[in-house]
């Protein structure tokens, strides 16, 4: 059964993206294989981890194999999860609904429950953390309504995330730390800085940090440089209603699907062009900024 299990399973390893220094993981999500991508801290005593979930250009050793190392030598076990290679898509940037936040938000489940069952983590003490359609997912992942009757994330580091879609009434579940750019002329900072004053407002313990001079994927290592293909959705705002459905902010309009919402906002909000580039500064202040929010959430 093991054989036949990896032969199964050999083409999904083959197409991985690999990341030195972790152990390989297939996490079933639904009726699908995904794969992911585990560090283990030094101690072998019961301790926190993070799930790390992917932006939209795939996973990178430069950007989530460097978060989940300098995690891993914090005393923090993560798990990378590589959401679009098993779905056959290498990246997201020029046409966003190739693979759905709600299935980043499966894929993240299940990444709790596979740390959840470990004997060196402490299911109590589980955070997520994304980098751009990764941080929609720990965006979202941070309300109570995405808890379920499993096992919920203690905590929620989104950096540079799309905040298009948002709870009209948020029903924040954990301390929440957004991190974007300054110069971020992609995420739209407008929009996230609205959503976490409302998230504030309803009571949750939430931070937005701006690094000067910092553009999208500051973490990462590519050159600064304007992708004039890329989907760009920064102008538009859907709410997601209290009875679970999404309307368009600008005019109310009720929409039942995802195709129709895609739909709409290319026709009335959505523009092509973004900046992306890595900022060394940045990178180190948002290292240092997300070690002092672990010290208070999950290594406390």
């Amino acid at each position: 059964m093991r054989l036949a299990l990896l032969l199964l399973l050999a083409p999904l390893l083959a197409s991985a993206q690999g990341l030195p220094g972790s152990e390989s993981v297939i996490l079933r999500v639904d009726a699908e294989s995904v794969y992911a991508h585990l560090f283990r801290p030094a101690a072998k005593s019961r301790g926190p981890a993070m799930v790390i979930v992917q932006g939209f250009g795939g996973v990178s050793d430069a950007r989530e194999g460097f978060w989940a190392r300098e995690l891993a030598a914090f005393g923090v076990a993560s798990l990378v999860v590589e959401s679009f290679t098993a779905r056959g898509v290498g990246s997201s940037i020029d046409d966003q609904s190739r693979v759905s936040t709600a299935q980043g938000l499966r894929d993240a489940y299940a990444a709790l429950g596979y740390l959840a069952q470990q004997a060196f983590v402490d299911a109590r003490r589980v955070g997520v953390m994304g980098m751009s359609w990764g941080g929609t997912v720990a965006l979202r992942a941070a309300d109570r309504r995405r808890q379920g009757d499993g096992p919920g994330f203690a905590a929620s580091i989104p950096l540079y995330p799309g905040c298009v879609a948002q709870y009209r009434n948020p029903r924040p579940g954990v301390p929440l730390l957004v991190l974007i750019g300054e110069r971020d002329d992609y995420t739209g900072i407008g929009s996230c800085v609205d959503y976490v004053n409302r998230i504030r407002a309803a009571g949750g313990a939430a931070q937005l940090k701006l690094y000067p001079g910092a553009h999208h994927g500051f973490d990462g290592d590519a050159r600064e440089v304007f992708r004039a293909q890329a989907q760009n959705y920064r102008d538009c705002v859907l709410y997601i209603e209290d009875d679970g459905t999404t309307t368009y902010a600008r005019t109310g309009e009720p929409l039942d699907s995802a195709q129709k919402a895609f739909e709409l906002m290319r026709r009335d909000c959505m523009r092509r062009g973004a900046t992306v580039g890595a900022n060394a500064r940045a990178r180190s202040e948002a290292l240092r900024d997300v070690k002092a929010f672990l010290k208070t959430t999950l290594l406390h």
